[in-house]
C-alpha cells in the first residue's frame, strides 16, 4: 500500500511540474474575463495550491483564443477564515463562519492590447484595470450564492461591476464534488465604454462604426466545476464555463462585427490539498 501512494504522488507531482511549465511558458493571458471563483465552491476544506492552463478569448467579446495560465491557491482557518487566489481574483472571508462568507475581493484585468483581430489591436488600448471592491456569499451543503461588487481603482476601465452568481453542489463521496453554476453581470458606462464603445478616433482607425456603449447588464454565463480527489492529498479542478454577451456588449461592433458575443472559458488545475479534510 505504501508503494502505491508513493507511485500516486510521484505521478501526481509530474502532472503539477508539467503545469508550472506550462504557466511559465504560457503567453500572457490578454482575456478580459478569467474569473472562475464560482469553481471555487466545489467543497475543499482544507488548505490548497494548484498549477493548471485554460482557453479563453484573448479579449472580452473576442473570437479568437489563446492558453491562459492559472494558479490556485487557498488558506483556511477552522473558523471559516480564509485567503484565496483563483484564477484573476484574490477574496479573503472576514467572517468565522463555514457558511457566511464577507470581505474584501480583488482582481486583475490585463490591459487589452496586441490582439489577434487587427481591427481591434488599431484601437487605443485599454490600460489594465485593478478591481477591488467587497464580496458576500452563502456556502450550504448543496446551494451556493454569491454577490460581489467591485471599482476599478487603477484607471484602466475607471468602470464599476456587479456580479451575482448562484450554485449547485453534488457530493461525490471520497471523490469530491461537482458544482452547476450561474452568473451574471451588471456593469456600469465607464466599463461598457471602455470596453465596447467606439469614439471617432477609433473608428478611423479600425474600420469599426461610431459606437456609444451603456451600463446594464452586460452578460449570463453557465458552467461547471468538478473537483476530482486522486487520493487524500492530490487532486483536479476541471472547469468549463460559457458566456453570452448581452445588451450595448452584444450589440458593439466590437463583438457583432470583429467578435462573438458566444464566450466560451475552459480550465484544468492539478493542487494538492494541505492538513485533513
Amino acid at each position: 500500500m505504501y508503494k502505491r501512494r508513493c507511485v500516486a504522488g510521484s505521478v501526481s507531482c509530474c502532472f503539477l511540474l508539467f503545469m508550472l511549465a506550462v504557466v511559465l511558458t504560457a503567453r500572457p493571458s490578454l482575456a478580459q474575463d478569467i474569473d472562475v471563483t464560482m469553481a471555487e465552491s466545489v467543497g475543499i476544506q482544507t488548505s490548497i495550491f494548484g498549477l493548471g492552463v485554460g482557453y479563453a478569448p484573448d479579449h472580452e467579446g473576442s473570437n479568437d483564443y489563446e492558453a491562459v495560465p492559472l494558479i490556485q491557491a487557498r488558506i483556511n482557518w477552522q473558523q471559516g477564515y480564509f485567503v484565496s487566489l483563483l484564477g484573476n481574483t484574490l477574496r479573503a472571508n472576514l467572517v468565522p463562519s463555514r457558511n457566511w462568507h464577507l470581505g474584501p475581493v480583488a482582481r486583475y484585468r490585463m490591459e487589452r492590447d496586441d490582439v489577434d483581430d487587427d481591427r481591434i489591436d488599431d484601437m487605443e488600448e485599454v490600460d489594465a484595470a485593478v478591481e477591488l471592491g467587497i464580496f458576500g456569499a452563502y456556502s450550504g451543503e448543496h446551494w451556493l450564492l454569491r454577490l460581489t461588487a467591485l471599482k476599478d481603482v487603477a484607471d484602466g476601465h475607471d468602470g464599476s461591476l456587479v456580479e451575482l452568481g448562484l450554485g449547485y453542489k453534488m457530493p461525490m463521496q471520497e471523490r469530491g464534488n461537482m458544482t452547476l453554476f450561474a452568473t451574471s453581470t451588471y456593469a456600469d458606462s465607464d466599463y461598457m465604454d471602455a470596453y465596447f464603445g467606439i469614439d471617432a478616433a477609433d473608428a478611423a482607425a479600425s474600420g469599426l462604426s461610431i459606437y456609444d456603449a451603456d451600463s446594464g447588464f452586460k452578460d449570463l454565463s453557465a458552467g461547471l466545476a468538478w473537483q476530482y480527489n486522486f487520493n487524500s492529498k492530490w487532486g483536479m479542478l476541471a472547469f468549463a464555463k460559457y458566456t453570452r454577451l448581452l445588451g450595448d456588449a452584444e450589440d458593439s461592433p466590437v463583438v457583432d462585427d470583429a467578435g462573438d458575443a458566444s464566450q466560451t472559458l475552459a480550465g484544468v488545475i492539478f493542487n494538492y490539498r494541505f492538513g485533513k479534510e
